[in-house]
């Protein structure tokens, strides 16, 4: 019976529940020691003083001594862990997620060297063990190490509330049991923006691989660190101590950004969209997001010039490309034809008047041609090209004085009408004719409204002259009994002209009404 409870008890002594991080970090020199002990004989220090500590808590007891790579790595930036002293060192201990961390120290005092050398339980703020010596040179000190450090890291596995080496007075609380692990929170984190990476005391949790999200975290003082690509990493020690506490950080973002607002005057800017090119990718929005350096951007806009630059962007600033755009131009020969001659007829472009035709000169990208004689004007389909000539001539529908061209009109109106029924006939053509067809009925109303507006004209033109002639020979005198005669008979003739006309233009009128009816 004693036997096993000897063995029980040994068991209980080698095997740990939880590992526990031990951390020896760089020894340090105060004053005049940093110039006697170079800085390699104190690494050799720390490596003695490591080694103890690999043979006091091995591996196999679920302690692990942390590596000098291990320490740096997780050390923040800038941080000199030599230079550490009580509380901070137990800090540092904390943000490289030790459990317990020692340190020693090389001073000068009375002429010779002094070693100290401290160990602290982290999370509890608590000096373990300790112990000072004093030596002419580091050989002297280094024997200090290999006497006394044995003891000096013993003194953790006192710490874990086990009786030590043996005591068979402790037998009578080997049916005692105690839980001794650290208690858990919930850890909400955030960052602003979200989708970072977070990482707890350097270590990826597979349940919260983006934030925002939640995490189980023991209690005590804990690092978070977040990532994100092109940003810079966020970090901070928080002490957890209760449920759904918050993790809220800002990244601080390592891009800046172009604002693209350039000045398009004119209404020309309004008639297409400007085109932003950057590192030869196509770019939306004013505002846009570009990695630190040098990027080379265009301009393009189908009324304006095209324009290049280069832009510097520095870290989270913004740079405003706001210069005025020139308008682009080409050239233009412009002719004015009508009923085939050629015509003089004012030229105004945007508005303005720039000259006459024959015209040969710059032309406004997107520009609106107009030409303008008496009481109208026709608007050019002119279609300027940048740094090239076009050459345009325009067929007027209306004369210098303003008359318009009926022939060219008949035309037009004859062509839309093929064109509404599907297809172009060209001279020569048989004229199919779908009889139950809309446009086939559109073009046999064509025939009656044909003739019934040449008789409505004819019988117009007949009355307006007929009475002409009425009125002028009815005004007129006559010395002469045939004279008087003669008048009268033409009076009457002009009359029954104008009557004829009257009546022609009555039927012309119900012709035209009856083509739409039928």
């Amino acid at each position: 019976m004693k036997s096993f409870l000897f063995i029980s008890l040994l068991l209980l002594w080698v095997i740990d529940v939880s590992a526990a991080y031990v951390a020896v970090v760089e020894t340090g020199a105060d004053g005049e020691a940093k110039e006697k002990v170079s800085f390699s004989d104190r690494q050799y220090l720390t490596n003695i003083l490591r080694e103890e500590a690999v043979n006091q808590l091995p591996a196999e007891q679920n302690y692990t001594i942390m590596t000098r790579e291990n320490i740096i790595q997780m050390l923040p930036p800038g941080k000199a862990i030599e230079e550490c002293e009580g509380s901070c060192l137990v800090e540092t201990g904390k943000n490289i997620s030790a459990d317990y961390i020692c340190q020693a120290r090389v001073g000068v005092f009375g002429g010779e060297l002094t070693l100290s050398a401290e160990l602290y339980e982290t999370a509890g703020n608590k000096l373990l063990a300790s112990f000072n010596g004093s030596g002419s040179n580091v050989k002297k000190l280094l024997g200090i190490i290999r006497k006394k450090a044995p003891d000096f890291f013993r003194s953790i596995k006192k710490s874990g509330g086990f009786a030590g080496f043996g005591g068979i007075s402790e037998v009578s609380d080997v049916g005692n049991f105690s839980y001794s692990g650290k208690k858990k929170f919930i850890v909400e984190l955030l960052t602003n923006p979200a989708n970072a990476l977070p990482t707890i005391d350097g270590k990826v949790n597979p349940k919260c691989l983006r934030t925002p999200c939640k995490v189980e975290v023991e209690e005590g003082s804990h690092r978070f660190v977040f990532t994100q690509e092109h940003y810079d990493d966020a970090e901070s020690v928080v002490d957890v101590s209760m449920n759904n506490q918050k993790v809220e950080l800002s990244l601080s973002p390592n891009f800046g950004w172009l604002d693209v607002k350039p000045v398009l005057a004119g209404f020309a800017a309004d008639k297409s969209e400007l085109n932003v090119i950057v590192d030869g990718a196509y770019k939306s929005g004013s505002r846009i997001e570009l990695e630190m350096g040098f990027h080379q951007v265009q301009l393009t806009h189908p009324c304006f010039d095209p324009v290049e630059f280069s832009v510097s962007i520095a870290k989270n600033k913004v740079e405003v490309f706001d210069k005025v755009l020139s308008r682009g131009k080409g050239g233009l020969e412009l002719n004015a034809e009508y009923k085939g001659e050629p015509q003089a007829v004012a030229i105004y472009m945007d508005g303005k008047m720039v000259g006459s035709t024959p015209y040969m000169g710059d032309v406004p990208l997107c520009a609106d041609v107009v030409l303008k004689g008496n009481g109208w004007e026709e608007k050019v389909d002119v279609n300027p090209l940048w740094h090239k000539v076009v050459q345009v001539t325009h067929k007027l529908k209306h004369s210098i004085n303003g008359e318009l061209d009926v022939d060219d009109i008949h035309a037009k109106a004859n062509a839309a009408y093929d064109e509404l029924d599907g297809k172009i006939y060209r001279a020569g053509e048989s004229l199919p004719i779908n009889e139950n067809g809309f446009y086939a009925k559109m073009r046999r109303r064509w025939i009656p409204l044909s003739i019934g507006t040449a008789v409505g004209v004819t019988g117009v033109i007949l009355a307006i002259v007929g009475n002409s002639n009425a009125k002028e020979a009815a005004q007129k005198g006559g010395l002469s009994v045939d004279d008087l005669k003669k008048n009268r008979e033409k009076a009457q003739s002009g009359q029954t002209m104008r009557g004829v006309g009257i009546a022609l233009s009555i039927i012309g009128s119900v012709g035209i009404g009856l083509s739409f009816v039928f």
